[in-house]
């Protein structure tokens, strides 16, 4: 305790002050009661200088400072950790992390009571969150290991009170997601900084035992786009834990659009050969890499996965997938048309700058075109081939062979309405009769000059989609709510060519008011192929439905060549990744182009989430200069999602929206690689300047705890003023009161 002064002015001011008080004082009091008698005189001269003393006490301000050390407030609080790693056994006798933490605390109970005496011993328990106990279940439930967030919440939560020290029980490592996934260094030198020492005990191996087995597939790296024919190169990192001497078996899967899984989607085909792997060690990280040739455009699933071997107990982890886009640099169109309106049209499908279409003109009578050069048909030389009224002859046996195998290869064939063209130019006896959607008849055939009408609708037809074309991609020439009344409003075809028949897997997009089929599709194994009764569409172009005829002509090409899921779209997204952790946010890009592929500034977009059983969740867009983006952060659980988008400018659509998928993939953060981390602990211990403690010394460091003391450095210091208080002010008032008495008793007032 100790007593100090706090003057109302600086000490000049205060001396100054009070000297001036006391000369009054006794330069003009003295006088003014001289003539009383001196007991009298004397009583009111002592008031008067008391009463100054007063005022200078009163200047001065003094009181006392107590100062005290209060063990009993500091705090030490003991921390274990909860999190489903601690349930590994690979302690002692095969009993788990858990079951040795508290035992440790139990072994120990003696040494925490005298501990007790001397600070507090709050206690808590940590996986994701930090929370107050009372006591500690066996149990372990905890799905993340945030050792970071738990010390920094412990500080936020000691609201003021000093912590003399931590002591930290747990397997040290740190497995937490974003907002839990604080750096436990950065919250260890923060500690540093404010001399809290954290003192930490470790359970559990840094490797597992031999008789552990466990093959993790993770770190997978493959890029999210690739152009059509090119290496898709995918690299991954192998754990194998328990597998020394033993042969691993590490492929590529990817999907199979062809093969449709019962359960939805697609089924996975393995994409290269497999790789086979060995290692003598019994812990040890592989990298692998993979490849194989994206043979077509489109969204694919990816996985790398490495084989479980038997006994493996756990085998969720042995995969990984993600989505890849595979794109086309530009489509190539072969085109065969006699002079004609409705060729000059087609071909201003080239004004796409993803379609690339050679137009051969079959001029003057066949003869004059003969012979038709080879190079057209050259492997892989095209990926689309469109045949107009052109009778076979044209081309020649040798050359219609050649295209035959470049549709068999994957190449898309489409044949439109002609005189000559189908059986009428007798294609009834070529290898593209097998190709082609509709059958033909050799009888068919019509010889130069002569036309059969029978095989030929006349007069207006109205072009119409079937229940199955209305949804298809080459049929969606306006949005889906408006697409029928498009259609209805387009001007009709003039005249068509009759199929005798369809085959057994044709599928019909358009028809006639009468039903007769116009435009028919099939997949032939890796080629598609198509068959369109008309040849007078330029009609719609010349009535003002220019954007129609363009969609239905460009959509058409996209299908034939496998483009029709990435190909020429007005509206497109970009996903920061296609592979996130549940909770992981989810970043995307979204833009729109117009006719021109100019980007539209001022699109609005609708986008959404789609999840598994078409559970729906809506993103909000912001605008970022010529695009927009979205973020989505809400939890999703493990499975395959797509994001659905569509744009409008001014409330009318642009185009007809885009999607993608991505995957939000399963991760057991705990026990995927449930490995302890003692170099972690270590580490907080050695930058706090605490103690690592093993298990079976932590009786020893407590009782040397005890005996040096812990340096509590809370100060409680108490300040008691003397000069502001009832007391000083009674005194104050009773001197005034008792001069202003005894000079009145006196006859001076």
């Amino acid at each position: 305790m100790k007593l100090f002064v706090d003057p109302l002015w600086s000490w000049p001011v205060v001396v100054a002050a009070a000297a001036m008080l006391l000369t009054v004082l006794w330069t003009t009091y003295p006088r003014r009661v001289a003539h009383l008698a001196p007991r009298w005189r004397r009583l009111l001269l002592g008031l008067r200088l008391t009463t100054w003393l007063l005022i200078l006490f009163l200047l001065l301000r003094p009181g006392l400072e107590i100062e005290e050390t209060d063990h009993r407030s500091s705090l030490f609080p003991v921390v274990t950790d909860r999190s489903r790693s601690m349930g590994v056994e690979d302690g002692p006798g095969g009993v788990s992390r858990r079951e040795t933490e508290l035992k440790t605390l139990t072994d120990n109970a003696g040494e925490f009571e005298k501990l007790a005496k001397e600070v507090q011993l709050p206690q808590f328990e940590f996986d994701q969150v930090l929370v107050p106990i009372e006591t500690r279940p066996p149990t372990v439930t905890g799905d993340q290991t945030a050792i970071g967030l738990a010390l920094d919440e412990l500080v936020r939560q000691a609201q003021g009170k000093q912590i003399v020290g931590v002591l930290l029980l747990s397997d040290g490592a740190q497995r937490a997601l974003s907002p839990n996934d604080i750096d436990p260094r950065l919250v260890a030198r923060r500690l540093a900084d404010l001399q809290i020492p954290v003192h930490t005990v470790g359970f559990g191996a840094s490797g597992l035992s031999e008789s552990s087995l466990d093959l993790i597939a993770e770190d997978l790296q493959v890029s999210p786009t690739v152009f059509e024919k090119n290496t898709v190169v995918v690299s991954a990192k192998i754990r194998a834990l328990g597998a020394a001497n033993r042969e691993l078996t590490v492929r590529l899967l990817v999907e199979d659009p062809s093969q449709p899984d019962p359960e939805g989607g697609a089924k996975m085909r393995v994409a290269s050969p497999p790789l086979k792997l060995t290692t003598d060690q019994n812990e040890a990280v592989l990298p692998v890499e993979l490849s194989y040739i994206a043979e077509q455009s489109g969204e694919y699933k990816l996985t790398l996965e490495v084989v479980p071997l038997p006994g493996e107990p756990l085998t969720v982890n042995n995969s990984v997938t993600t989505f890849i886009t595979v794109l086309k640099g530009g489509i190539s169109v072969a085109y065969f048309d006699i002079p004609r309106p409705e060729q000059k049209y087609i071909r201003r499908t080239n004004d796409s700058p993803d379609i690339r279409l050679d137009f051969k003109l079959i001029r003057g009578g066949t003869l004059k075109s003969l012979p038709l050069d080879s190079e057209w048909f050259e492997p892989d030389k095209y990926d689309v081939y469109m045949i107009g009224d052109v009778p076979a002859r044209v081309f020649g046996p040798e050359n219609l062979e050649k295209l035959a195998r470049a549709v068999e290869r994957g190449a898309g064939l489409m044949m439109t309405g002609g005189f000559r063209s189908f059986g009428a130019g007798g294609y009834a006896q070529t290898p593209l009769a097998d190709l082609l959607p509709v059958t033909m008849l050799a009888t068919e055939i019509q010889n130069d000059g002569e036309i059969d009408p029978t095989l030929q609708e006349m007069g207006d037809i109205q072009m119409l989609p079937t229940s199955q074309g209305i949804q298809h991609f080459i049929m969606r020439i306006d949005s889906p709510s408006k697409n029928l009344a498009a259609w209805q409003g387009l001007p009709p075809l003039q005249g068509a060519t009759k199929f005798s028949g369809l085959k057994d897997l044709a599928q019909v997009l358009a028809v006639s008011p009468q039903k007769h089929p116009l435009l028919v599709a099939q997949e032939v194994g890796r080629a598609r192929t198509m068959a369109f009764a008309g040849d007078t569409t330029y009609y719609w172009h010349l009535s003002g439905h220019i954007m129609e005829h363009q969609r239905f002509w460009q959509q058409a090409i996209l299908w034939l060549a496998h483009k029709d899921q990435a190909g020429d779209s007005s509206v497109w997204v970009k996903l920061d990744a296609r592979r996130f952790r549940p909770g992981q946010p989810i970043g995307m890009v979204l833009g729109a182009r117009d006719a021109t592929r100019q980007p539209v500034p001022d699109a609005s977009f609708d986008v959404k989430i789609i999840g598994p059983k078409d559970k729906t969740w809506p993103v909000t867009a912001q605008r970022s200069g010529s695009d927009s983006t979205a973020r989505f952060t809400e939890q999703l659980e493990p499975g395959e999602y797509r994001v659905q988008v569509e744009a409008s400018r001014n409330g009318q659509p642009i185009g007809f929206g885009t999607q993608v998928r991505f995957i939000v993939y399963e991760q057991d953060l705990e026990l995927q690689n449930p490995a302890a981390d003692m170099a972690l602990l270590e580490e907080i211990s050695k930058v706090t300047g605490g103690t690592h403690i093993p298990p079976e010394q932590l009786g020893t460091f407590l009782r040397e705890l005890i005996r040096e003391g812990l340096k509590a450095r809370v100060q409680k210091i108490r300040r008691l003023t003397l000069w502001d208080n009832w007391p000083v002010l009674l005194l104050f008032a009773g001197l005034l009161t008792a001069e202003w008495y005894v000079r009145k008793r006196r006859g001076l007032v």
